[in-house]
Protein backbone atom coordinates (compact mmCIF):
# COMPACT_ATOMS: atom_id res chain seq x y z
CA UNK A 1 0.00 0.00 0.00
CA UNK A 2 2.78 2.38 0.91
CA UNK A 3 4.50 1.49 -2.37
CA UNK A 4 1.29 2.33 -4.29
CA UNK A 5 0.95 5.71 -2.53
CA UNK A 6 4.60 6.48 -3.22
CA UNK A 7 4.21 5.63 -6.91
CA UNK A 8 1.06 7.79 -7.11
CA UNK A 9 2.87 10.73 -5.52
CA UNK A 10 5.79 10.30 -7.92
CA UNK A 11 3.35 10.22 -10.83
CA UNK A 12 1.61 13.43 -9.66
CA UNK A 13 4.99 15.10 -9.17
CA UNK A 14 6.02 14.06 -12.68
CA UNK A 15 2.75 15.47 -14.11
CA UNK A 16 3.15 18.72 -12.17
CA UNK A 17 6.75 19.13 -13.38
CA UNK A 18 5.65 18.34 -16.93
CA UNK A 19 2.88 20.97 -16.80
CA UNK A 20 5.25 23.53 -15.25
CA UNK A 21 7.83 22.86 -17.97
CA UNK A 22 5.11 23.16 -20.66
CA UNK A 23 3.86 26.46 -19.15
CA UNK A 24 7.39 27.85 -19.07
CA UNK A 25 7.83 26.71 -22.67
CA UNK A 26 4.65 28.56 -23.73
CA UNK A 27 5.76 31.71 -21.90
CA UNK A 28 9.17 31.48 -23.55
CA UNK A 29 7.52 31.01 -26.94
CA UNK A 30 5.18 33.95 -26.31
CA UNK A 31 8.10 36.14 -25.27
CA UNK A 32 10.04 35.01 -28.34
CA UNK A 33 7.03 35.82 -30.54
CA UNK A 34 6.74 39.27 -28.98
CA UNK A 35 10.45 39.84 -29.50
CA UNK A 36 9.99 39.07 -33.21
CA UNK A 37 6.76 41.05 -33.56
CA UNK A 38 6.96 44.84 -33.79
CA UNK A 39 4.22 46.60 -31.79
CA UNK A 40 3.44 50.21 -32.75
CA UNK A 41 1.17 52.44 -30.68
CA UNK A 42 -0.21 55.46 -32.53
CA UNK A 43 -3.07 57.95 -32.76
CA UNK A 44 -2.59 58.11 -36.54
CA UNK A 45 -4.63 55.32 -38.24
CA UNK A 46 -2.86 56.06 -41.52
CA UNK A 47 0.16 54.23 -40.13
CA UNK A 48 -1.71 50.98 -40.79
CA UNK A 49 -0.93 51.57 -44.50
CA UNK A 50 2.72 52.24 -43.75
CA UNK A 51 2.96 49.12 -41.61
CA UNK A 52 1.33 47.03 -44.34
CA UNK A 53 3.89 48.31 -46.86
CA UNK A 54 6.75 47.68 -44.41
CA UNK A 55 5.59 44.10 -43.80
CA UNK A 56 5.20 43.54 -47.54
CA UNK A 57 8.76 44.66 -48.23
CA UNK A 58 10.24 42.91 -45.18
CA UNK A 59 9.09 39.30 -45.43
CA UNK A 60 10.72 38.24 -42.19
CA UNK A 61 9.13 41.08 -40.19
CA UNK A 62 5.71 41.39 -38.57
CA UNK A 63 4.68 44.87 -37.41
CA UNK A 64 1.23 45.47 -35.94
CA UNK A 65 -0.65 48.68 -35.07
CA UNK A 66 -2.37 49.33 -31.77
CA UNK A 67 -4.56 52.44 -31.96
CA UNK A 68 -4.40 54.79 -28.97
CA UNK A 69 -6.42 58.00 -28.98
CA UNK A 70 -3.66 59.71 -26.99
CA UNK A 71 -0.64 57.37 -26.68
CA UNK A 72 1.03 59.59 -24.08
CA UNK A 73 -1.93 59.04 -21.72
CA UNK A 74 -1.55 55.25 -22.02
CA UNK A 75 1.97 55.22 -20.57
CA UNK A 76 3.08 53.13 -18.84
CA UNK A 77 1.22 50.17 -20.41
CA UNK A 78 -1.35 48.36 -18.27
CA UNK A 79 -0.14 45.31 -16.35
CA UNK A 80 -1.36 42.68 -18.82
CA UNK A 81 -1.04 44.83 -21.94
CA UNK A 82 1.33 44.06 -24.81
CA UNK A 83 4.32 46.36 -24.43
CA UNK A 84 4.84 48.78 -27.38
CA UNK A 85 8.13 48.96 -29.24
CA UNK A 86 7.47 52.25 -31.05
CA UNK A 87 5.13 55.05 -29.96
CA UNK A 88 3.93 57.64 -32.47
CA UNK A 89 1.68 60.60 -31.70
CA UNK A 90 1.18 64.10 -30.38
CA UNK A 91 2.08 65.28 -26.86
CA UNK A 92 4.95 62.80 -26.42
CA UNK A 93 7.31 65.70 -25.76
CA UNK A 94 6.71 66.49 -22.10
CA UNK A 95 8.25 66.23 -18.65
CA UNK A 96 8.01 62.40 -18.78
CA UNK A 97 9.87 61.94 -22.08
CA UNK A 98 13.09 60.56 -20.58
CA UNK A 99 11.10 58.27 -18.27
CA UNK A 100 9.38 56.43 -21.10
CA UNK A 101 11.70 56.57 -24.13
CA UNK A 102 15.10 55.21 -25.07
CA UNK A 103 17.98 57.36 -26.16
CA UNK A 104 18.25 57.05 -29.96
CA UNK A 105 21.43 58.94 -30.83
CA UNK A 106 22.82 55.60 -32.02
CA UNK A 107 20.57 55.82 -35.09
CA UNK A 108 22.69 58.74 -36.25
CA UNK A 109 25.97 57.26 -35.00
CA UNK A 110 25.39 54.16 -37.15
CA UNK A 111 24.28 56.36 -40.03
CA UNK A 112 20.96 54.48 -40.14
CA UNK A 113 19.38 57.87 -40.79
CA UNK A 114 20.93 61.28 -41.43
CA UNK A 115 20.27 64.17 -39.06
CA UNK A 116 20.75 66.57 -41.97
CA UNK A 117 17.60 65.18 -43.66
CA UNK A 118 15.38 66.72 -40.97
CA UNK A 119 14.35 70.31 -40.35
CA UNK A 120 16.92 71.18 -37.66
CA UNK A 121 14.49 72.95 -35.31
CA UNK A 122 12.12 69.97 -35.43
CA UNK A 123 14.89 67.49 -34.76
CA UNK A 124 16.21 69.62 -31.91
CA UNK A 125 12.79 69.56 -30.25
CA UNK A 126 13.15 65.80 -29.70
CA UNK A 127 16.23 66.25 -27.53
CA UNK A 128 16.49 66.39 -23.75
CA UNK A 129 19.78 67.82 -22.49
CA UNK A 130 21.36 67.34 -25.94
CA UNK A 131 20.34 63.66 -26.11
CA UNK A 132 17.87 62.52 -28.80
CA UNK A 133 14.80 60.74 -27.44
CA UNK A 134 12.16 61.55 -30.05
CA UNK A 135 12.11 62.08 -33.81
CA UNK A 136 9.68 64.42 -35.61
CA UNK A 137 7.29 62.73 -38.05
CA UNK A 138 4.99 65.41 -39.46
CA UNK A 139 3.71 68.93 -38.81
CA UNK A 140 1.16 71.52 -39.96
CA UNK A 141 1.12 75.29 -40.34
CA UNK A 142 -1.42 78.14 -40.00
CA UNK A 143 -2.73 79.56 -43.28
CA UNK A 144 -4.96 82.35 -44.54
CA UNK A 145 -7.00 81.58 -47.67
CA UNK A 146 -8.71 83.84 -50.20
CA UNK A 147 -10.49 83.52 -53.52
CA UNK A 148 -8.22 83.62 -56.58
CA UNK A 149 -10.50 86.33 -58.03
CA UNK A 150 -9.25 88.59 -55.21
CA UNK A 151 -5.55 87.76 -55.53
CA UNK A 152 -4.73 91.27 -56.77
CA UNK A 153 -5.66 92.60 -53.32
CA UNK A 154 -2.86 90.56 -51.71
CA UNK A 155 0.62 91.82 -52.59
CA UNK A 156 2.54 89.30 -50.45
CA UNK A 157 3.69 86.20 -52.31
CA UNK A 158 4.28 83.59 -49.59
CA UNK A 159 3.45 84.81 -46.10
CA UNK A 160 1.17 87.34 -44.45
CA UNK A 161 1.30 89.03 -41.02
CA UNK A 162 -1.47 89.93 -38.58
CA UNK A 163 -1.11 93.62 -39.44
CA UNK A 164 -1.35 92.89 -43.15
CA UNK A 165 -4.44 90.72 -42.69
CA UNK A 166 -6.06 93.50 -40.66
CA UNK A 167 -5.24 96.27 -43.13
CA UNK A 168 -6.24 94.42 -46.30
CA UNK A 169 -9.38 92.98 -44.70
CA UNK A 170 -10.59 96.35 -43.38
CA UNK A 171 -10.28 97.86 -46.86
CA UNK A 172 -12.60 95.12 -48.12
CA UNK A 173 -15.35 95.98 -45.61
CA UNK A 174 -18.54 97.20 -47.29
CA UNK A 175 -21.84 98.55 -45.92
CA UNK A 176 -25.19 98.74 -47.69
CA UNK A 177 -27.50 101.75 -47.85
CA UNK A 178 -28.84 100.88 -44.39
CA UNK A 179 -25.34 101.20 -42.93
CA UNK A 180 -25.19 97.43 -42.34
CA UNK A 181 -22.18 95.35 -43.36
CA UNK A 182 -22.71 93.35 -46.54
CA UNK A 183 -19.03 92.35 -46.57
CA UNK A 184 -16.42 92.04 -43.82
CA UNK A 185 -12.90 91.23 -44.90
CA UNK A 186 -12.08 89.08 -41.87
CA UNK A 187 -13.90 88.17 -38.66
CA UNK A 188 -11.37 87.00 -36.04
CA UNK A 189 -14.04 85.78 -33.62
CA UNK A 190 -15.66 83.41 -36.13
CA UNK A 191 -12.34 81.90 -37.19
CA UNK A 192 -11.76 79.19 -34.60
CA UNK A 193 -8.24 79.17 -33.21
CA UNK A 194 -7.27 82.58 -34.58
CA UNK A 195 -7.11 84.31 -31.20
CA UNK A 196 -4.81 81.58 -29.95
CA UNK A 197 -2.66 81.90 -33.08
CA UNK A 198 -2.34 85.64 -32.41
CA UNK A 199 -1.19 84.90 -28.85
CA UNK A 200 1.48 82.54 -30.20
CA UNK A 201 2.62 85.10 -32.78
CA UNK A 202 2.96 87.69 -30.01
CA UNK A 203 5.16 85.24 -28.06
CA UNK A 204 2.73 84.70 -25.21
CA UNK A 205 4.87 81.61 -24.63
CA UNK A 206 2.27 79.42 -22.91
CA UNK A 207 3.90 76.22 -21.66
CA UNK A 208 3.80 73.51 -19.03
CA UNK A 209 5.41 74.67 -15.81
CA UNK A 210 5.70 72.71 -12.59
CA UNK A 211 2.16 71.37 -12.09
CA UNK A 212 0.59 74.42 -13.72
CA UNK A 213 0.59 76.57 -16.85
CA UNK A 214 3.06 79.41 -17.27
CA UNK A 215 3.09 82.25 -19.80
CA UNK A 216 4.50 85.65 -20.68
CA UNK A 217 1.85 87.97 -19.22
CA UNK A 218 3.03 91.12 -21.02
CA UNK A 219 3.03 89.53 -24.47
CA UNK A 220 -0.26 87.75 -23.85
CA UNK A 221 -1.92 91.07 -23.02
CA UNK A 222 -0.39 92.66 -26.10
CA UNK A 223 -2.06 90.05 -28.29
CA UNK A 224 -5.40 90.56 -26.52
CA UNK A 225 -5.19 94.35 -26.84
CA UNK A 226 -4.36 94.03 -30.53
CA UNK A 227 -7.36 91.78 -31.20
CA UNK A 228 -9.71 93.94 -29.10
CA UNK A 229 -8.71 97.04 -31.07
CA UNK A 230 -8.92 95.22 -34.42
CA UNK A 231 -12.48 94.03 -33.86
CA UNK A 232 -13.75 97.36 -32.57
CA UNK A 233 -11.84 99.68 -34.90
CA UNK A 234 -12.32 97.73 -38.14
CA UNK A 235 -15.52 95.73 -37.61
CA UNK A 236 -17.38 98.07 -35.18
CA UNK A 237 -17.88 95.60 -32.32
CA UNK A 238 -17.79 91.93 -31.31
CA UNK A 239 -21.59 91.84 -31.52
CA UNK A 240 -21.65 93.18 -35.10
CA UNK A 241 -19.01 90.64 -36.09
CA UNK A 242 -20.95 87.77 -34.56
CA UNK A 243 -24.21 88.86 -36.18
CA UNK A 244 -22.53 89.07 -39.59
CA UNK A 245 -20.95 85.63 -39.13
CA UNK A 246 -24.27 84.11 -38.08
CA UNK A 247 -26.02 85.61 -41.09
CA UNK A 248 -23.45 85.00 -43.83
CA UNK A 249 -20.61 82.73 -42.73
CA UNK A 250 -22.50 79.55 -41.89
CA UNK A 251 -20.94 77.71 -44.86
CA UNK A 252 -17.57 75.85 -45.06
CA UNK A 253 -14.56 78.15 -44.72
CA UNK A 254 -13.57 77.91 -48.40
CA UNK A 255 -17.10 78.80 -49.52
CA UNK A 256 -16.98 81.85 -47.30
CA UNK A 257 -14.21 83.39 -49.41
CA UNK A 258 -15.57 82.31 -52.80
CA UNK A 259 -18.99 83.77 -51.89
CA UNK A 260 -17.34 87.23 -51.65
CA UNK A 261 -18.96 87.89 -48.26
CA UNK A 262 -15.52 87.80 -46.69
CA UNK A 263 -12.03 88.16 -48.10
CA UNK A 264 -10.05 85.91 -45.75
CA UNK A 265 -10.60 82.73 -43.78
CA UNK A 266 -8.21 81.00 -41.37
CA UNK A 267 -7.31 77.30 -41.49
CA UNK A 268 -4.35 74.93 -41.20
CA UNK A 269 -2.28 73.20 -43.88
CA UNK A 270 -3.77 69.72 -43.36
CA UNK A 271 -7.35 70.98 -43.79
CA UNK A 272 -6.42 73.34 -46.63
CA UNK A 273 -4.34 71.04 -48.81
CA UNK A 274 -6.64 68.03 -48.66
CA UNK A 275 -9.58 70.31 -49.62
CA UNK A 276 -7.69 71.82 -52.55
CA UNK A 277 -6.66 68.37 -53.76
CA UNK A 278 -10.10 66.77 -53.51
CA UNK A 279 -12.19 69.63 -54.88
CA UNK A 280 -11.93 72.15 -57.68
CA UNK A 281 -11.59 75.19 -55.43
CA UNK A 282 -10.55 78.56 -56.79
CA UNK A 283 -8.62 79.57 -53.71
CA UNK A 284 -5.08 80.59 -52.85
CA UNK A 285 -3.27 80.87 -49.51
CA UNK A 286 -0.47 82.48 -47.51
CA UNK A 287 1.32 81.18 -44.41
CA UNK A 288 0.62 83.32 -41.33
CA UNK A 289 3.78 84.75 -39.78
CA UNK A 290 5.09 87.45 -37.46
CA UNK A 291 8.67 88.71 -37.23
CA UNK A 292 9.73 86.12 -39.83
CA UNK A 293 8.35 83.24 -37.76
CA UNK A 294 5.65 80.72 -38.71
CA UNK A 295 4.50 78.75 -35.64
CA UNK A 296 4.09 75.01 -36.16
CA UNK A 297 0.76 73.65 -34.95
CA UNK A 298 0.93 72.33 -31.38
CA UNK A 299 -0.17 68.80 -32.26
CA UNK A 300 2.79 67.94 -34.48
CA UNK A 301 3.59 64.22 -34.52
CA UNK A 302 6.69 62.64 -32.99
CA UNK A 303 8.05 59.11 -32.63
CA UNK A 304 10.16 57.26 -30.09
CA UNK A 305 11.24 53.79 -28.98
CA UNK A 306 9.63 52.73 -25.70
CA UNK A 307 12.15 52.29 -22.87
CA UNK A 308 11.04 48.68 -22.19
CA UNK A 309 10.58 47.70 -25.84
CA UNK A 310 10.92 43.96 -26.54
CA UNK A 311 11.93 44.37 -30.17
CA UNK A 312 14.48 47.18 -30.35
CA UNK A 313 16.09 45.71 -33.46
CA UNK A 314 12.76 45.66 -35.30
CA UNK A 315 11.95 49.18 -34.08
CA UNK A 316 15.27 50.46 -35.38
CA UNK A 317 14.67 48.81 -38.74
CA UNK A 318 11.17 50.31 -39.10
CA UNK A 319 12.36 53.81 -38.15
CA UNK A 320 15.27 53.57 -40.58
CA UNK A 321 12.88 52.45 -43.36
CA UNK A 322 10.26 55.10 -42.62
CA UNK A 323 12.62 58.08 -42.67
CA UNK A 324 13.96 57.39 -46.16
CA UNK A 325 12.67 59.84 -48.80
CA UNK A 326 12.20 57.07 -51.37
CA UNK A 327 10.03 55.08 -48.97
CA UNK A 328 7.86 58.10 -48.15
CA UNK A 329 7.48 58.63 -51.90
CA UNK A 330 6.36 55.02 -52.19
CA UNK A 331 3.88 55.61 -49.37
CA UNK A 332 2.36 58.57 -51.25
CA UNK A 333 2.28 56.69 -54.56
CA UNK A 334 0.55 53.73 -52.97
CA UNK A 335 -2.00 55.98 -51.29
CA UNK A 336 -2.92 57.50 -54.65
CA UNK A 337 -2.85 54.22 -56.61
CA UNK A 338 -5.14 52.44 -54.15
CA UNK A 339 -7.20 55.51 -53.23
CA UNK A 340 -6.29 55.13 -49.56
CA UNK A 341 -7.34 57.85 -47.08
CA UNK A 342 -7.25 60.58 -49.72
CA UNK A 343 -8.92 62.87 -47.18
CA UNK A 344 -5.65 62.94 -45.23
CA UNK A 345 -2.89 65.27 -46.33
CA UNK A 346 0.72 64.28 -46.91
CA UNK A 347 2.65 62.04 -44.53
CA UNK A 348 0.81 61.15 -41.31
CA UNK A 349 -1.65 63.99 -41.94
CA UNK A 350 0.88 66.76 -42.48
CA UNK A 351 4.13 67.94 -43.98
CA UNK A 352 6.93 65.43 -43.59
CA UNK A 353 9.73 66.13 -41.12
CA UNK A 354 12.07 65.22 -44.00
CA UNK A 355 12.72 68.40 -45.93
CA UNK A 356 13.44 66.66 -49.26
CA UNK A 357 9.99 65.02 -49.21
CA UNK A 358 8.23 68.39 -48.88
CA UNK A 359 10.35 70.16 -51.46
CA UNK A 360 10.58 67.49 -54.17
CA UNK A 361 7.94 64.81 -53.61
CA UNK A 362 4.80 66.33 -52.04
CA UNK A 363 4.39 68.97 -54.80
CA UNK A 364 3.97 66.13 -57.33
CA UNK A 365 0.74 65.16 -55.55
CA UNK A 366 -0.26 68.57 -54.17
CA UNK A 367 0.49 70.94 -57.05
CA UNK A 368 -0.51 74.07 -55.09
CA UNK A 369 2.71 73.61 -53.10
CA UNK A 370 4.75 74.36 -56.21
CA UNK A 371 4.03 78.05 -55.74
CA UNK A 372 4.25 78.21 -51.94
CA UNK A 373 6.31 75.73 -49.97
CA UNK A 374 6.87 76.31 -46.22
CA UNK A 375 9.99 78.48 -45.76
CA UNK A 376 12.26 76.17 -43.75
CA UNK A 377 14.11 78.86 -41.80
CA UNK A 378 10.88 80.49 -40.56
CA UNK A 379 9.40 77.42 -38.86
CA UNK A 380 9.15 77.58 -35.07
CA UNK A 381 8.41 74.62 -32.81
CA UNK A 382 5.92 75.11 -29.93
CA UNK A 383 6.86 74.85 -26.28
CA UNK A 384 6.56 71.57 -24.40
CA UNK A 385 2.88 71.14 -23.67
CA UNK A 386 0.82 68.96 -21.29
CA UNK A 387 -0.41 65.54 -22.40
CA UNK A 388 -4.01 66.81 -22.16
CA UNK A 389 -3.24 70.03 -24.04
CA UNK A 390 -6.27 69.80 -26.36
CA UNK A 391 -8.54 69.80 -23.33
CA UNK A 392 -6.56 72.53 -21.51
CA UNK A 393 -6.55 74.75 -24.58
CA UNK A 394 -10.28 74.49 -25.29
CA UNK A 395 -11.38 74.80 -21.64
CA UNK A 396 -8.85 77.32 -20.38
CA UNK A 397 -6.82 79.24 -22.99
CA UNK A 398 -9.50 79.63 -25.67
CA UNK A 399 -12.11 80.63 -23.10
CA UNK A 400 -9.80 83.20 -21.52
CA UNK A 401 -8.79 84.73 -24.86
CA UNK A 402 -12.35 85.04 -26.14
CA UNK A 403 -13.69 86.46 -22.89
CA UNK A 404 -10.81 88.97 -22.75
CA UNK A 405 -11.36 90.15 -26.32
CA UNK A 406 -15.18 90.36 -26.16
CA UNK A 407 -15.67 91.79 -22.65
CA UNK A 408 -16.21 95.53 -22.33
CA UNK A 409 -15.17 95.38 -18.68
CA UNK A 410 -11.93 93.41 -18.26
CA UNK A 411 -12.59 92.94 -14.53
CA UNK A 412 -15.37 90.48 -15.37
CA UNK A 413 -12.97 88.13 -17.19
CA UNK A 414 -11.95 85.04 -15.19
CA UNK A 415 -8.19 84.55 -14.84
CA UNK A 416 -6.29 81.78 -16.57
CA UNK A 417 -5.36 80.39 -13.17
CA UNK A 418 -8.98 80.20 -12.00
CA UNK A 419 -10.05 78.55 -15.28
CA UNK A 420 -7.17 76.08 -14.96
CA UNK A 421 -8.13 75.24 -11.38
CA UNK A 422 -11.72 74.62 -12.46
CA UNK A 423 -10.53 72.44 -15.34
CA UNK A 424 -8.34 70.35 -13.03
CA UNK A 425 -11.27 69.74 -10.69
CA UNK A 426 -13.38 68.42 -13.56
CA UNK A 427 -10.63 66.23 -15.00
CA UNK A 428 -8.84 64.88 -11.93
CA UNK A 429 -11.50 64.87 -9.21
CA UNK A 430 -14.18 62.79 -10.91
Amino acid sequence: MKKFVLLKRMKNLFLSLTMLFFSLFLVACDEKTQEQRLVIWTDCPEFSQYIELFNKTHKDKSAILVYKENPALSLPPAKDEIVPDIIIGSWLRNENTTRYFKQIDSLFDRKSIASTDFYPQLLESGKVRKTQYLLPVSFNLPAIIFSTKNKDLISENYTITLEQIRKIASEYNTKNKNDVYSKIGFTPLSNEGFLYLAAKLYNADIYEGKNQLEWNEENLQKSIDFMRDWIRAENTSPQIEEEFSYKYLFMPYYRQVTSDRTLFAYTTSDVLLKAIKNQDLQIDYRWVCQDDVIPIEDSYTMLGIYKKAKNVVGATEFITWFFQSDNQKQILERKIDFNLDTDLFGIAGGFSSIRDVNEHILPIYYTHLLSNLPPATMLEVPQKLPIRWDSVKSSVIDVYLRESVVAEDKTTVPSIRSLETEWRKKVFEK
